[in-house]
């Protein structure tokens, strides 16, 4: 052995070493690398489930805010042909009870004609009761010179008659 150097205690020595790290990288080192490859793995799959639901969810939401503004208008255009149609009923129950009105006014002075006609009529005839009636008691009071006389006469009659 030159210098003092076993060959062999280096070729054991480095032997040792070897089994070591060997069983280290079995032991140790394996498990692990195989436990962060499968970490890895878990966390892509997450991240693509993620960026998944992400994706799903942000068309979710764009469609559902396509259908509110759709809603939204569909609420405005119902909102303005409400409007219009309390509009033209306003118009047309104004134009009825206008007509009303006039067919109103139209009947109360046909009625108060027919009435100031039946007056006038009642009141020529009352006239003209009131003058025959006036004629003939002249005419009686000229016949016959006693009025007691003829008043008896006038209710007999008027007893007879009526």
């Amino acid at each position: 052995m030159p210098l003092g150097i076993d060959f062999v205690q280096i070729l054991l020595h480095f032997f040792n070493v070897v089994i070591l790290f060997g069983g280290l990288y079995v032991l140790l080192y394996a498990p692990v690398v195989k436990f962060m490859d499968k970490r890895t793995e878990e966390i892509k799959t997450q991240q693509e489930r993620a960026g998944a639901a992400e994706k799903a969810a942000a068309e979710k939401q764009a469609e559902y805010e396509e259908k509110l503004a759709a809603a939204e208008e569909e609420i405005a255009r119902k909102k303005k042909e409400a409007a219009k149609e309390i509009e033209e009923l306003k118009k047309r129950q104004t134009a009825d009870a206008k007509a009303e009105a006039k067919q109103i006014l139209a009947d109360a002075r046909a009625q108060g004609e027919r009435e100031r006609k039946a007056i006038v009529s009642g009141a020529k005839e009352d006239i003209a009761a009131m003058i025959d009636e006036a004629a003939k008691k002249l005419l009686q009071e000229d016949e016959a010179g006693d009025p007691y006389e003829n008043f008896v006469k006038e209710a007999e009659r008027s007893r007879r008659d009526g």
